[in-house]
């Protein structure tokens, strides 16, 4: 648990915490443009406290992630990120809470890429 380094779409270093217990159902907050994974890091403390695994990534471009050098921001890109995480940190389905972006990036995720990757979507000012 802490913060955690993967390799996305394109060989983007992409930056999270992972908090709570490792074995607590998972949810994965996505921020809004331009912000960073510090923006859910309350509701991810209060999530963790209460039983959860919460997990909170800078999306690429953004806080401590990498810039994509070809200036790949597609939404698919977006969202393949998400998807290496779900796989590579949580090993299980999801919950996904996304503001802005990060909603439109769960959305496409789990309503259209990959069905059935996540146990539910919250979506925050869309």
């Amino acid at each position: 648990m802490g913060t955690i380094e993967l390799v996305g779409a394109g060989g983007i270093r992409i930056v999270g915490d992972d908090r709570g217990d490792p074995d607590a159902v998972p949810v994965v907050l996505l921020h809004g443009g331009g912000q960073t994974r510090h923006s859910w890091q309350g509701t991810a403390e209060e999530l963790a406290s209460r039983g959860w695994r919460a997990l909170t990534l800078d999306a690429r471009g953004h806080g401590e992630s990498d810039w994509a050098p070809e200036g790949e921001y597609m939404l698919t890109s977006f969202a393949t990120d998400v998807q290496t995480a779900i796989e590579e940190v949580t090993g299980e389905r999801p919950f996904l809470v996304g503001a802005s972006l990060g909603g439109s990036t769960a959305l496409l995720l789990a309503g259209e890429m990959t069905p059935g990757i996540a146990r539910g979507v919250v979506l925050v000012d869309v």
